[in-house]
Order: C-alpha cells, then sequence, then structure tokens
C-alpha cells in the first residue's frame, strides 16, 4: 500500500466516524456503555460528550500520528503504511460498535473490533520480520 493511499484511509475512516456521531447524536442517550467486559455486556459508563471527545481526540490523533509516521517512515516497507491503516480501523471500529450499541440498542459485536487486531497483529509480526531480516542483511 503506498502512502499516500495509507494517509487517504486513514483520513476517511476519521471522517466516516465523525459522520456516524453526528447522526447518532440524537438517539445516543445521555448516559452512554463505554466499556464492555468478556461477555461484551457494558460495565463502563460515561457522557455522551465525553464519549464523542474521548473517542474523537483517540482517531485524530492516531491519524495525525500515523500520517507523520507513514510519511517519515514509509520507506521501512510496504507493510509499514497498512499497520497504519490498520490500527485506525481498530480504533474507528471500536468507537463505531460503542456509538451504534448505544444509538440502536444492537448487541456489541466483538468480531469488529477483534477481527481488526488480529489482522493488525499479523501485519506487525510480518512488518517485524521483515524488518529485522533487512536488517540482518547489512
Amino acid at each position: 500500500m503506498s502512502g499516500k493511499l495509507a494517509v487517504a484511509a486513514i483520513w476517511c475512516m476519521v471522517a466516516a466516524l465523525s459522520l456516524k456521531f453526528v447522526s447518532a447524536w440524537g438517539s445516543l442517550p445521555d448516559r452512554v456503555a463505554v466499556h464492555f467486559g468478556m461477555s461484551m455486556q457494558p460495565n463502563g459508563w460515561s457522557s455522551k460528550s465525553w464519549l464523542a471527545v474521548i473517542a474523537l481526540a483517540a482517531v485524530i490523533g492516531q491519524a495525525a500520528l500515523g500520517t507523520w509516521l507513514v510519511l517519515r517512515l514509509g520507506t521501512l516497507g510496504s507493510f509499514f503504511p497498512w499497520t497504519q491503516v490498520l490500527t485506525s480501523a481498530v480504533l474507528v471500529c471500536a468507537f463505531w460498535q460503542v456509538i451504534t450499541y448505544n444509538a440502536n440498542k444492537t448487541p456489541f459485536h466483538a468480531f469488529w473490533v477483534f477481527g481488526p487486531m488480529v489482522v493488525l497483529f499479523a501485519s506487525l509480526a510480518v512488518f517485524f520480520g521483515d524488518l529485522m531480516l533487512r536488517m540482518s542483511k547489512r
């Protein structure tokens, strides 16, 4: 994945989550579930305003960091931009599920969080393995 495509994908996910918040804002209760236990039942609560601040700060912060890393370190390998996109995807998917759970009263689907996490960790293993191989050849 090219660095420019990765950066565009990261910021598109930020925009999508922002639109999700805007469209769901009226459906969110004042007190929202923000943390879920192993049984995917809520066990932590917050105000919807605080959820928005934390979620948007996290995804925008990661997008800014990911953009900087891709533009500065993207030459480390073809997997590096991909790992930044996956990191953004994990965050966006997690917050998306929290919004959907609270706005629509639908179950929290852990697959949409853990699926991207598994792919991210596999990509990181490949990235670091590739990086170690290249460094050992020097």
